[in-house]
């Protein structure tokens, strides 16, 4: 193997390494972040009604739902999985927190 092929495989392997560090802490940041606003909306929290404004099942399964808080409409996303059957304009039980009424979970997220 002559010296330039190895180079080539060592840059390759060097890009490789640091595309996958940059990925792993992208989705350690987004877990974290997750665990975050789950500990916020459980430390406090009440439930309502929502209605779903949007559904999304192309790069991401997403619902959008508008609920309103002590006269004040919010319109925030949830994910959901594919065989969850909901459709816009369907209710929608939303768990939110009580000191940040921006972050809510709907009764198809698996913490709720």
């Amino acid at each position: 193997m002559t010296k330039e092929i190895k180079d080539k495989i060592i840059t390759f392997l060097l890009i490789l390494l640091v595309t996958i560090i940059v990925i792993t802490g992208v989705v350690y940041l987004i877990s974290a972040n997750d665990e975050k606003k789950l500990k916020i909306i459980n430390n406090s929290f009440k439930l309502t009604k929502g209605i779903v404004t949007n559904k999304n099942t192309y790069k991401g399964h997403f619902i959008k739902v508008k609920y309103i808080v002590n006269g004040r409409s919010y319109i925030e996303s949830d994910g959901i999985d594919e065989r969850d059957n909901i459709n816009k304009g369907d209710s929608v039980m939303v768990k939110y927190s009580t000191e940040k009424p921006e972050l809510m979970i709907t009764q198809f997220n698996d913490n709720f």
